[in-house]
């Protein structure tokens, strides 16, 4: 470590959040971590955190002082990932909360560069701070917008327009004639992954006004929607880059843009501030999407 040891204690304990994780993550006990603060605040004169039962907090000084810190860590880091940038392969971990638009970009395109190595897990979008905080992400894409960080840590870039669309049988189409028609008198059938989802709000905003009392049911697993629709259980409303309007043609699925609750939905790409600069290749390389 370049920063002592400590200051790296007292850094992860305050993206961890607590002393718990912050010892598990950084590979030292509780005791001895417990130890490390303790002899921060008796150099310095004042605590730094404030203890409970549910975790800890920053006092009004431990705040002051993470962030006159954060400017020297990010200069150490800058120059430790350029220096080993030139010996080292790269390695992109990349986490997401739903298989949009930019996900399907990003994957794509790493896959393509040979010296990227890339690892993909699914995480909820409340875990994305701490995945990132923790080293264990360094990219979390999701169609949530941006979430005021206190600490000012998290920053984000806005990519392209997510695109949704209905699907349903041939069959279920057949007996309705029209979209409207559909929605009033056909089962609802979504991904659980959706009620996180703000087309999830204009969704039950849209029938409430509509009164439409048809049931909803919601399945864990996409492929278990495009089961559903295809046996004629009802229709569906998906993003478009899950699958491509190709494979549903093949398996008999009818599909039409969604308009009647529009949302200005977009892809974002999230990332340590303070890591901008290691990963400022990587971001413009995808800034056109």
């Amino acid at each position: 470590m370049i920063l002592s040891k400590k200051i790296n204690h007292f850094l992860s304990v305050v993206e961890c959040g607590s002393f718990k994780n912050a010892s598990k993550n950084i590979h030292i006990s509780p005791p001895a971590l417990c130890k490390s603060i303790a002899d921060i605040e008796e150099v310095l004169g004042f605590k730094l955190f404030n203890r409970s039962n549910t975790g800890v907090t920053l006092t009004e000084e431990g705040i002051n002082l993470y962030k006159y810190l954060l400017p020297i860590r990010d200069n150490v880091e800058n120059i430790k990932s350029n220096f080993l940038s030139r010996f080292k392969k790269k390695e992109i971990k990349v986490g997401t909360d739903s298989y949009n638009k930019l996900f399907k970009i990003l994957t794509s395109k790493i896959i393509e560069n040979g010296q990227i190595d890339f690892i993909s897990e699914r995480y909820n979008f409340g875990d994305h701070r701490s995945k990132l905080l923790s080293g264990e992400l360094d990219l979390f894409i999701s169609i949530h917008p941006p979430i005021e960080d206190e600490l000012e840590r998290i920053s984000c870039k806005k990519y392209g327009h997510e695109v949704d669309v209905f699907i349903f049988s041939k069959k279920i189409l057949n007996r309705n004639n029209s979209l409207n028609n559909i929605i009033r008198n056909e089962k609802m059938v979504l991904h659980s992954e959706i009620k996180d989802h703000p087309l999830f709000y204009n969704l039950l905003k849209y029938r409430e006004e509509h009164e439409v009392k048809t049931q909803m049911l919601i399945v864990p697993e996409i492929n278990h929607i495009i089961d559903f629709v295809c046996f004629d259980v009802g229709y569906s409303i998906i993003n478009s880059s899950v699958l491509s309007s190709r494979y549903l043609k093949n398996i008999g699925v009818e599909f039409i843009p969604n308009t009647l609750f529009p949302s200005e939905l977009f892809s974002y790409i999230y990332f340590l501030k303070r890591r901008e600069l290691e990963l400022k290749d990587f971001l413009i390389h995808f800034s056109n999407f």
